[in-house]
């Protein structure tokens, strides 16, 4: 398995985090780890080949060493975890910060819109979305404030507007878009390079798979196996690590199928941009 979407942390921002879900949630994650070297062995464990990992500057003043410390991490993991980069709009030398970062071993971006408080089609990441196409990475989205309050459609409306006007920018929408995961299906009829990741919607008793359409999903999986990938949100998640493999699984695709969405297309994707790193 490939999975794109997962998290590490520098241990004061790991803390913060655990402490928002203690406070805000009734997720129960406590128990899952947090160290880079441990959240990799339960990866390898659970037969992942390799990752992405990110984190996300919430605030600015804070990219840059968030970056250096991501690309170090991967390093300390023998590439094991590939990073992918984080910045800040407001931060005067954002767009340099992210050309640094990907110089350094960065393979994209992830963006947390509701984390970071920063829209995808904000006009000012042009340049690091022109930057990231030409080296082959990918912009891994969070879209909207999911799942704690929902605005339908204002977030396919924000991607789809970036895809227009960076049509080359390898672009993989988390959590499967939920809950407008069907529109984004139909997205995919006017953008090559538009993609899903599972992650959080098919494990059994995730939070966010309540009200999934699993049978509308497997069809536009089979519509789109090309377009699927597979990501976990690990270790910030409240069940076992192999939850959203076993519910993909579940779902009856094709074999072929269901290589690609575990494997084959987070492969693709990965090998693309680190072709472009070199």
């Amino acid at each position: 398995m490939i999975d794109l979407h997962t998290h590490l942390h520098p241990p004061k921002l790991f803390a913060a985090i655990r402490r928002w879900f203690a406070e805000r949630s009734d997720w129960d994650i406590a128990s899952q780890p947090t160290e880079p070297h441990d959240v990799a062995a339960v990866l390898r464990a659970h037969g992942v080949e390799r990752f992405t990992f990110c984190s996300y500057a919430h605030k600015p003043g804070i990219a840059r060493d968030l970056n250096a410390w991501l690309a170090q991490t991967s390093r300390d993991l023998d590439g094991y975890g590939v990073p992918l980069a984080t910045v800040h709009l407001d931060d005067p030398g954002y767009v340099r910060d992210a050309v640094d970062a990907f110089d350094d071993g960065c393979i994209g971006l992830k963006l947390h819109e509701d984390v970071q408080r920063l829209a995808v089609d904000d006009p000012r990441f042009a340049p690091v979305f022109d930057e990231m196409a030409r080296r082959n990475g990918f912009l891994l989205v969070h879209a909207g404030p999911i799942p704690w309050r929902f605005d339908a459609g204002a977030g396919i409306a924000r991607v789809a507007r970036v895809l227009e006007t960076h049509p080359e920018l390898a672009l993989v929408v988390a959590h499967f878009g939920a809950p407008d995961s069907l529109g984004y299906f139909e997205l995919m009829k006017h953008h090559r390079n538009l993609y899903l990741d599972t992650t959080m919607v098919f494990a059994p008793g995730s939070p966010m798979g309540e009200g999934a359409d699993y049978p509308a999903f497997a069809a536009g999986i089979a519509a789109y196996p090309e377009r699927v990938v597979y990501g976990t949100d690990f270790p910030n998640i409240p069940y076992a690590y192999d939850s959203e493999a076993r519910g993909v699984a579940a779902l009856g695709l094709a074999p072929h199928i269901e290589r690609a969405v575990l494997r084959e297309n987070g492969a693709r994707l990965m090998e693309a941009a680190l072709h472009g790193l070199r």
